[in-house]
């Protein structure tokens, strides 16, 4: 792998930032604050000190553009990396979750587009109106509790929304065999509506006795579509097979797919998902990108190939990445 030294990425310099999509690598703090990133196209590595990602938290949409939220202030702003512009945004009046999520409904030109924010740990979203939005809005949600034994939770447990993403203006997530739906209304106040309708989760074909699923909703190409990682047993060591599925909403229904055509699905930590061209970026079409490791900080990545049905394991050598200071996260080309 190319390693090349420390500079500093300003506006001015985004032109010299190598081709995206990038795993980026974070280091923390100390003792410059600076990010590793690998250009999965060619494997060469970049190490900037950012100074957009100093002093503020940093949510990468599915559309490419990053939420900003200055952890002093609260301001927020929507960071196009490949360009250096800025679109502000209200402040907030609490800082971010912990662990959360931040979508756009569509593109940042629409008149309708709505910035969304999601609790991974609690039912809490948090949106605001890209134009014409005077501040955020909080709005807590209620879609059951967990089907569990009363002997091992006696507390119901409310479900919470971990995997969604938007097509056309409409925020989806999945529960299970149930797909949900939010959607923007104006009255009696700005508010997102949740509607549901049913539909089957794609099942392995196994005698296994117990088998985990891990799903990742995102849109390609104006379409939905959901990934699921299947594992035998509870154990997270190994992906048994991975399966690409897109909705077919005259049916209601999810169809397997091999063949996504010019585009690759990124996933990642916390549920990120996201989709570009292959051809344009430099990357094998048709395959899935795993960015992601559940015992361990590591800078590897999986590629599976869904018209093969192979797998590889890819990455830089361990000895040119500092030690991480959390899970890599994708940078990804930003969408029109």
């Amino acid at each position: 792998m190319e390693a090349k030294s420390t500079d500093d990425l300003s506006p001015t310099a985004a032109a010299a930032v190598p081709s995206l999509p990038l795993l980026v690598y974070d280091h923390g703090e100390l003792p410059d604050n600076c990010q590793t990133m690998l250009s999965v196209a060619d494997g060469s590595l970049h190490t900037y000190q950012v100074p957009e990602m100093r002093n503020c938290r940093c949510l990468v949409t599915q559309r490419g553009l990053v939420l900003l939220v200055d952890t002093v202030s609260l301001q927020s702003s929507l960071w196009n990396p490949q360009t250096g512009e800025k679109i502000a945004l209200p402040a907030m009046d609490k800082p971010l979750p912990e662990y959360c999520r931040c979508l756009l409904s569509d593109t940042v030109t629409s008149p309708d587009c709505i910035v969304l924010v999601y609790d991974l740990d609690q039912t809490e979203l948090l949106f605001c109106q890209l134009r014409g939005g005077g501040s955020w809005i909080s709005q807590s949600y209620d879609i059951g509790v967990y089907k569990l034994p009363e002997s091992y939770c006696p507390q119901p447990k409310k479900i919470k929304i971990s995997s969604m993403t938007a097509v056309h203006g409409k925020f989806y997530f999945v529960d299970s065999d149930v797909i949900g739906v939010l959607q923007f209304a104006q009255d009696p106040g700005p508010h997102l509506e949740i509607s549901t309708f049913d539909a089957p989760m794609p099942e392995l074909d196994t005698d296994a006795p117990q088998v985990v699923t891990m799903t990742y909703l995102l849109e390609s190409s104006q379409e939905l579509f959901l990934v699921c990682l299947f594992f035998l047993g509870c154990g997270f060591e190994r992906v048994e097979e991975v399966g690409a599925y897109r909705m077919d909403f005259s049916k209601q229904e999810w169809c397997k797919v091999t063949d996504i055509g010019d585009r690759v699905f990124l996933l990642g930590h916390q549920n990120f998902a996201a989709s570009c061209s292959a051809v344009e970026h430099g990357l094998k079409r048709g395959c899935v990108y795993f960015a992601f490791h559940f015992f361990e900080l590591s800078s590897d990545f999986h590629i599976f190939d869904l018209v093969e049905g192979t797998r590889e394991l890819a990455g830089p050598n361990q000895q040119d990445v500092p030690p991480l200071a959390r899970d890599p996260f994708w940078m990804i080309p930003v969408l029109p």
